[in-house]
C-alpha cells in the first residue's frame, strides 16, 4: 500500500508522485507500534480543507475580505528572532513549500520541536498590509523550521494594519491546545505580555527600514516576528490528535469570545512516517533526519527491538 510521507511523495514501489493535497494515511505503517502511551500512532483525523483566508478590518467590523489561500501558499515566509537577525525559511533547493492553514505534520522518528510565540506580518512591497498570530517551530538555535510539509503553520484569519502603535498595545497574543480525542475544552498555554504586540511591530519596521535584503521589497512576503521573552520557557509541539490554536485580538475580545477573534491559526497535529525510512527522503533533509541528537528516543528504542526481533527468528 502506498504511503503518505512529509514531503509530499508516495512511495509505491520505484515511482515517485507528487502529492498537492491529499489526506495523511500513516495508521497502517506503525499500527503494531506500542510506545505505552508517549507516541500516538499516526492518525487521519478530521481536517477542515480551508480555501479562502479571512481578512478583517480593526475598525469596521462589518469589512471582510478573502485571499485564496491557493494565492498565498507559496510566499516565502520569513524570521526575525529576538536578536533582530532575519533568515527565510528554505522552500526551494530541494526543500519542499512547508506551510500550511489546516495542518502540522510530524515525522514519528523526530523530537517534537520547540514552540514559540511570534506575530505575523503578511508585507507587501516593503509595506506591511496585515498582522496575524504565528508560531515558530524549531529546533535548538532556530534549526530545521522547514521540516517537510505542512511544518510551518499560517494563520486563516488575518488583521488589516490600520491602527497606531498605542492601539496595538492592547492586543495579544494566545496559544491555546485542546485533545480532540477527548474533546477536551481548550488550555491557554502561552499569553504574550502587555505591549509585546506593539513592541514587536516597532522592531519589523526598523528590521525593513535598515536591514531587509531587496527581495522583500518585491512582492508579498510573510515574517514571523519572534516575541521576546520566548526562550525562557519552552514549550513543545503538543502530541498528534491534538489542535493548536492561536488567537489575536483586543485583550478584552480575547477574554470574552476568543473562537470569535479577528487573528486566528487553528490546526491539527498529525503523525507522518519516519522520514529517516524514506527512500526518496530529499538530500536537503539528511541533516535534520541524520543528526542523533534530533531522533525520536522511543522511535528509536522501537526500531532496535524490531531489529532483535529480525535477528532472533
Amino acid at each position: 500500500m502506498p504511503t503518505l510521507s512529509t514531503f509530499g511523495l508516495l512511495d509505491a514501489g520505484a515511482m515517485m508522485f507528487p502529492v498537492v493535497a491529499i489526506q495523511i494515511c500513516a495508521a497502517v505503517f506503525l499500527q503494531t507500534i506500542n510506545f505505552a502511551n508517549a507516541l500516538s500512532s499516526p492518525q487521519a483525523p478530521d481536517v477542515l480543507n480551508r480555501q479562502f483566508i479571512q481578512l478583517t478590518n480593526p475598525i469596521n467590523a462589518n469589512v471582510k475580505q478573502s485571499l485564496p489561500v491557493s494565492f498565498i501558499q507559496d510566499w516565502p515566509t520569513w524570521v526575525l528572532d529576538e536578536e533582530g537577525g532575519l533568515s527565510r525559511i528554505p522552500d526551494s533547493d530541494g526543500f519542499v513549500q512547508p506551510t500550511s492553514v489546516d495542518e502540522i505534520w510530524h515525522p514519528v522518528d523526530l523530537k517534537r520541536p520547540v514552540v514559540k510565540l511570534a506575530m505575523g506580518l503578511h508585507v507587501r512591497e516593503g509595506t506591511i498590509r496585515h498582522v496575524m498570530p504565528a508560531i515558530d517551530l524549531s529546533y535548538e538555535g532556530g534549526a530545521h523550521r522547514n521540516r517537510g510539509m505542512c511544518s510551518v503553520p499560517r494563520a486563516h484569519s488575518w488583521i488589516g494594519f490600520s491602527l497606531s502603535l498605542d492601539e496595538w498595545e492592547n492586543y495579544n497574543i494566545v496559544l491555546s491546545a485542546k485533545d480532540r480525542k477527548e474533546n477536551k475544552t481548550w488550555e491557554n498555554l502561552k499569553v504574550s505580555p502587555k505591549g509585546e504586540i506593539s513592541r514587536a511591530i516597532e522592531r519589523a519596521i526598523m528590521c525593513l527600514s535598515e536591514d531587509a535584503p531587496d527581495e522583500i521589497g518585491t512582492g508579498s512576503h510573510i515574517i514571523h516576528v519572534i516575541l521576546n521573552g520566548e526562550g525562557k520557557v519552552k514549550n513543545h509541539l503538543e502530541c498528534p490528535r491534538h489542535a493548536l490554536r492561536v488567537t489575536m485580538d483586543d485583550e478584552e475580545e480575547l477574554s470574552s469570545a476568543a473562537e470569535e477573534a479577528s487573528g486566528v491559526l487553528d490546526v491539527v497535529v498529525s503523525s507522518t512516517i519516519a522520514g529517516s525510512e524514506s527512500e526518496y527522503l530529499p538530500d536537503a533533509y539528511r541533516p535534520l533526519f541524520d543528526d542523533t541528537a534530533l531522533q525520536n528516543p522511543l522511535y528509536t528504542k522501537y526500531k532496535q527491538r524490531q531489529k532483535l526481533r529480525e535477528e532472533n527468528k
